[in-house]
């Protein structure tokens, strides 16, 4: 649908713009006015072919929504910048106040519902007069307000305002340009990232339109100690804290060491997932420890990733004796995509990660499966689950919907573009009483639904461990929470 009328419009708007300039020879002034009218009706029809798809996208989940942490301050002084060449020419001043939070978000989406909400702030204000753009947070979230002095939205409209092609004048769409799908649209994606879209107004004296957004409260979005267990060794202090802060902003658990000696000690106590190791240490040196943990029956197993100024053909460690080596200076990219690859070939059992913000039930669940021989990972929200499914490529994914920082179907959006993970088994576990289209949206390998209330602790574990036993051979390991 998108290419059979995106193109012929495209055909149109280009042969009248080259028309109305003058390129297939002078019109008469008639002529002229005819073509401008058709051209600029085309640009309506444009605009409103362009929404339709764009709604229709966003509602059907065809739109992957590209999160990230965002400053919420940043997002929304794009969205005034974009909009104050509009401002200056209707004669309003605009104005961005407030405070700043931190929000998992598709940063193109959220301006543009800023813009949406200033562009029609601003078409029906009058000379001389303010709008505003204003953000405090409460209770978890951040409040985005946008207000204008204009003529305001009677009481009777204002329950539908949210709807498609809805209009407070039918002449609005013709004489202000709008296609009355500007304020659906921002509906559709403020709930797809969890949030809430309503307004206040009164007749003759303005409106004012809030939207909110969950926020996220810490830097990192992951559960402490929920993520692989990385043994850092490096006898340079800052080398080691910069490492791991490295590691704990990306979900995994560091544990520091400064020494050879302290780094077999804690990889015989501690049974890190991973050592990263560096080799030109005093004392214990980087190749003795490689030696140490290899032969003691309790770390040999453990993949070794070397941090050294020596490059491997320097180092002179045999391929077997490591999974990866990384060069100092330290490139971010190429330790993770190491620390990845030496993740996915060390020996280890079922894994599971349990996506859920309900700290009490998280610990609930994780009680119920331990003793199962599963791993079991944790995240609270969103951006934590999209990082920590890529750091341990999970064998199954429970999901909550009902996340701090977004949609659950957002993390499935995520997880679809990973090779690794888009046919990930998955199990939605939710309060909320899904539709087939919600059921079509959330599906990403093998896919089961479970209502919460419906479906008890003790009948999750069993249908848990049954699809487990389908996609997985049986294992023996630790429950990681």
């Amino acid at each position: 649908m998108s290419h059979e009328l995106r193109t012929p419009l495209t055909s149109i708007r280009g042969a009248l713009g080259l028309v109305a300039g003058g390129a297939m020879g002078e019109l008469p002034g008639g002529a002229k006015r005819m073509v401008d009218i058709a051209a600029q009706n085309a640009d309506r029809l444009v605009r409103l072919v362009n929404d339709i798809l764009d709604i229709e996208r966003i509602e059907s989940g065809k739109v992957s929504m590209e999160l990230q942490r965002c400053s919420i301050a940043e997002l929304l002084e794009r969205a005034v910048r974009e909009m104050k060449p509009m401002a200056d020419a209707a004669g309003l001043s605009l104005s961005n106040e407030g405070g700043d939070a931190v929000v998992v978000a598709d940063p193109d989406r959220i301006v543009q519902t800023a813009t949406n909400l200033l562009s029609n702030a601003i078409k029906f204000s009058t000379a001389g007069g303010q709008v505003r753009i204003h953000t405090h947070s409460v209770n978890g979230e951040v409040r985005v307000s946008v207000s204008d002095e204009g003529r305001g939205i009677p009481a009777e409209h204002q329950a539908r305002i949210f709807d498609r092609f809805q209009q407070v004048d039918a002449s609005d769409s013709r004489e202000k340009g709008g296609t009355g799908l500007g304020l659906a649209i921002c509906k559709s994606i403020v709930e797809r990232h969890g949030g809430r879209i309503w307004l206040e107004s009164e007749t003759g004296r303005g409106s004012t339109f809030y939207f909110t957004l969950p926020t996220v409260q810490e830097v990192t979005s992951v559960r402490d100690g929920a993520g692989p267990r990385i043994l850092v060794c490096d006898d340079d202090p800052s080398v080691l804290e910069v490492v791991c802060t490295m590691l704990e902003k990306k979900g995994y658990t560091a544990i520091p060491a400064s020494s050879g000696r302290e780094a077999v000690d804690k990889a015989m106590t501690e049974r890190p997932d991973a050592v990263l190791l560096d080799l030109l240490m005093p004392g214990m040196s980087g190749w003795d420890t490689v030696a140490a943990l290899q032969t003691r029956e309790q770390t040999k197993e453990i993949p070794i990733v070397i941090l050294s100024v020596l490059t491997q053909q320097e180092g002179r460690l045999p391929a077997s004796d490591v999974s990866g080596w990384v060069n100092k200076p330290l490139d971010g990219d190429t330790l993770f995509e190491n620390l990845r690859a030496a993740l996915a070939t060390r020996p280890h059992g079922t894994s599971l990660l349990l996506v859920e913000d309900d700290l009490d039930l998280a610990e609930v669940l994780i009680q119920a499966l331990r003793g199962g021989g599963i791993t079991t990972y944790h995240a609270q929200t969103a951006g934590g689950a999209v990082e920590l499914a890529v750091n341990v490529a999970p064998d199954l994914i429970v999901l909550d919907l009902m996340l701090p920082d977004g949609d659950g179907g957002l993390v499935v959006d995520q997880l679809r573009k990973h090779d690794r993970l888009r046919t990930t088994p998955l199990v939605v576990y939710t309060a909320k009483d899904l539709d087939q289209a919600d059921r079509e949206r959330l599906r990403l390998g093998e896919t089961e639904f479970m209502t919460k209330g419906r479906v008890g602790v003790e009948e999750f574990h069993e249908r848990v461990i049954t699809i487990l036993d389908r996609v997985v051979a049986p294992s023996t390991t630790e429950v990681r929470a």
